[in-house]
């Protein structure tokens, strides 16, 4: 077997910014009731009404629910961004700090 680093091929995905929106428009496209939502993922009303102020972030798990279950996308592919790190001088030291103060 040969070994591969999974981190490296796999792109991470994230919590769409509008989550609480898309949760509460597709469940009232669907004529669902908090309660209803909340029977089908098995999940309280109460953390519904949550989710759709923004009040609570879904976990991974719950968030394949929502997905699943309301058919729509929470999480999205983010690419990694590369820093660029430009270093014309050496790192400030502790003695180049006070120096500065001392000015």
């Amino acid at each position: 077997m040969t070994e591969r680093d999974v981190y490296a091929t796999t792109t991470p995905e994230e919590l769409v910014p509008d989550f609480s929106e898309r949760i509460r428009h597709s469940r009232e496209e669907r004529g669902w009731k908090q309660t209803d939502l909340g029977a089908k993922i098995n999940e309280r009303a109460s953390v519904i009404a949550k989710l759709e102020t923004g009040a609570m972030i879904p976990s991974d798990t719950l968030a394949r629910k929502l997905e699943k279950a309301l058919e729509i996308k929470l999480r999205e592919k983010v690419e990694p961004v590369a820093v660029k790190r430009e270093s014309a001088r050496p790192p400030l030291t502790l003695g180049d700090l006070m120096k500065l103060e001392k000015k």
